[in-house]
């Protein structure tokens, strides 16, 4: 069996997690790398300089455009890892072109967009891979199997939460136009807690949802932001993602209790106090999403977290901010099209 030609849309920092989760993948390998590039003529020459360097030093063909790229038949699949408002236009053309497609979140920010690429995936047979890195944590993994055994019982509530900064280019850049970001902190970092909240307890039947801008003022967006959620079986939870603050250690992190046990996932997983799984870090998540990503488009074994939970990813996103815009109790099965 061949390995599988990637191409890398975008040099950003996530570009690099990326080139660690493949780095050993016997199945696959990232064999280019181009960037969309903007801004003036100068700054666009300086960021060319940077991707040939960048390929150089990686010993991968550099690619001038995206075009070159989505059109090169030495390329199997693609990792989309612009920013949010190109991924769209950049999926379309991926699946013209017959390339499988990992994509960053969000995968699109568009209910009618998503269904749209989903109808093209399916029409064309190309398969799309949501980057939802962090449910490919072994430890998050074996949370859902002790879930699942009945081990915790009646579950009671549950908390997902996090709270870090952001660097000054982060929060200056695109990141704070709500034209493009489509949103702050939920929309962006929030989106791995909503995602591992879908992944471990399921849908909400009911949401409210807050929002608050007190660090990061030249931001449009919200710094901080929290969603409540009630399940069909009566359990609540909590999101809370902001942006403001490092001194959180012993807060951040997935807590879920129930009438037999306990659940914490912080540095290590945890199971009624006791330490049971270590899989929980950032870089080790890479490595195993790459290995689901091959896997899905070699040995067609489907990814963990696929298109319907970013349609229910967005629907609580969506749903949260218009429960904060209008101070109301959002049902989850009549959350509208955004």
């Amino acid at each position: 069996m061949k390995k599988l030609r990637i191409g890398m849309v975008g040099f950003g920092f996530i570009s690099d997690w990326h080139l660690t989760g493949f780095k050993d993948n016997p199945d696959a390998k990232i064999t280019g790398m181009c960037h969309v590039f903007f801004g003036n003529e100068q700054q666009r020459a300086v960021e060319m300089e940077f991707l040939k360097k960048k390929c150089s030093e990686l010993g991968i063909k550099v690619y001038n455009s995206f075009e070159s790229i989505v059109n090169d038949p030495e390329i199997d699949a693609l990792i989309i890892g612009s920013i949010n408002p190109y991924h769209f236009e950049q999926i379309k053309a991926a699946i013209a072109n017959g390339k499988h497609i990992m994509v960053e979140k969000p995968v699109v920010s568009d209910f009618n967009q998503l269904e749209e690429i989903k109808q093209l995936s399916a029409e064309k047979g190309i398969k799309i891979f949501p980057a939802h890195n962090f449910v490919y944590r072994n430890a998050v993994r074996k949370a859902k199997e002790i879930i699942e055994a009945g081990k915790l019982g009646q579950i009671i509530h549950s908390s997902f939460i996090v709270t870090h900064t952001i660097s000054e280019a982060h929060a200056t850049g695109w990141r704070a136009n709500k034209d493009i970001a489509g949103g702050g902190a939920l929309i962006d970092s929030g989106h791995h807690l909503i995602y591992q909240a879908l992944y471990l307890l399921g849908k909400p039947s009911k949401l409210n949802g807050f929002k608050s801008k007190m660090v990061l003022k030249n931001m449009d967006c919200e710094d901080t932001a929290q969603v409540s959620l009630i399940y069909p079986d009566g359990s609540i939870a909590v999101i809370m993602q902001s942006w403001t603050s490092n001194h959180a250690g012993m807060i951040n992190g997935i807590r879920i209790f129930g009438t037999q046990g306990s659940i914490v996932i912080s540095d290590a997983l945890y199971f009624n106090d006791e330490k049971i799984d270590s899989d929980v870090e950032y870089a080790g998540s890479f490595v195993n999403q790459a290995k689901a990503f091959s896997d899905y488009i070699l040995k067609d074994i489907p990814p963990i977290s696929g298109l319907e939970d970013v349609y229910d990813t967005l629907k609580i996103t969506f749903g949260a901010y218009h429960s904060a815009d209008t101070d109301t109790i959002i049902n989850f099965r009549t959350i509208l099209k955004a």
